[in-house]
């Protein structure tokens, strides 16, 4: 079982990781007031929180939303963060400390970007080694990715790191969603 939580103001990008995720996992979602299971394979608990305090895990992935508000010092555990590059405040406090960081957005420096795109599929791409929570290096990449209408790129860039992040590599890469 890997612990990912995702830090956001609403419900919208974990309510999205979650369902991306359960295509091929076993998921079990805590949205804060209700627990949802759904899907099969190996188990995710997938905790909706406002801020990481309200958390308690040893370790896993943190997916922050846009805005969402990051507190190092309330941190306990191993994690590996993913964050839209645009949130110079989540970077800034992140730099802080000494935990895998994972950016996401447009440019090459980031993590995770994007090579191409189109109404449909977008075509994301690892720009770096990185280690998975497998412990396995994970080595540049890119992968061809359908894009869900009306959702916000980094919700898409977010779900494909994490599964490069969760060495989901025994899975057609080529049709992760």
């Amino acid at each position: 079982m890997t612990d990912i939580i995702v830090i956001e103001n609403g419900r919208e990008l974990s309510e999205y990781i979650a369902r991306i995720m359960s295509r091929n996992y076993f998921v079990r979602y805590f949205d804060g007031s209700r627990l949802t299971e759904r899907g099969k394979g190996y188990m995710l608990d997938i905790l909706s929180a406002s801020e990481i305090s309200q958390v308690s895990c040893q370790g896993g992935a943190v997916i922050l939303g846009r805005g969402a508000f990051l507190d190092i010092s309330a941190i306990h555990g191993k994690f590996t963060f993913i964050v839209e590059s645009s949130q110079s405040e989540q970077i800034a406090a992140l730099s802080r400390c000494s935990f895998p960081v994972m950016t996401c957005g447009a440019f090459e420096k980031d993590t995770v970007s994007y090579t191409s795109i189109s109404d449909e599929n977008i075509t994301v791409s690892l720009n770096r080694n990185i280690t998975a929570l497998s412990g396995r290096n994970v080595q540049p990449l890119e992968l061809p990715v359908s894009l869900m209408h009306g959702r916000e790129i980094y919700f898409t860039l977010a779900a494909t790191a994490l599964r490069i992040l969760l060495d989901d590599f025994d899975s057609e890469l080529g049709k992760l969603y």
